[in-house]
């Protein structure tokens, strides 16, 4: 969960004031006493709860956001699934490498043959195959992974937690009743 990640102290993600600014505004605007980086190193697990429990809070209030923070989930939750589909995209940009190869009869498969020199003038439909194909096989293989994942994932937590200023306090202590 990458926003509880974000808070966390010794994964250094955010700088010392803004993590300071964002325990200040949990603990005024949700009523949830934050720890301190003693507490943390002496405890984890129990911070790790506090945070959970704080962004869970803080995801149920903003849900009404329909602007940057419903983007930027969207954005988090496409590059989690392209990552789990990973082996399924690698293999259907492959055969449509293939299939491109095939329409523009640079390789023939009855007799066996290679033909370069249709590189040159594959067609259009071919042409466009294996441009498409071979863009998303780049992307599959250079692009969607868990470090791809893990910064949509901090993007993310970045605009949730700027989001509690806009709270205010009296209404998010009313809906915690």
């Amino acid at each position: 969960m990458p926003t509880t990640i974000a808070l966390r102290h010794r994964d250094k993600f955010l700088d010392g004031p803004s993590k300071q600014r964002y325990h200040t505004a949990i603990t005024a605007k949700l009523g949830i006493a934050m720890p301190t980086a003693e507490e943390e190193l002496a405890s984890p697990d129990k911070a790790d709860d506090l945070y959970i429990g704080a962004t869970k809070r803080l995801r149920e209030l903003t849900r009404s956001n329909k602007q940057l923070l419903l983007k930027e989930n969207i954005a988090y939750g496409f590059h989690r699934n392209m990552l789990a589909m990973k082996p399924v995209g690698i293999v259907s940009s492959i055969l449509g490498i293939v299939y491109g190869l095939l329409i523009a009869k640079v390789v023939q498969v009855t007799p066996p043959h290679f033909y370069p020199v249709h590189f040159a003038d594959p067609g259009l439909a071919a042409g466009l195959t294996l441009l498409i194909s071979t863009a998303l096989l780049a992307a599959w293989l250079l692009y969607f992974d868990q470090s791809a994942v893990r910064r949509m994932g901090f993007v993310y937590a970045e605009r949730l937690f700027e989001c509690l200023p806009s709270l205010t306090s009296s209404a998010s202590r009313k809906r915690q009743s």
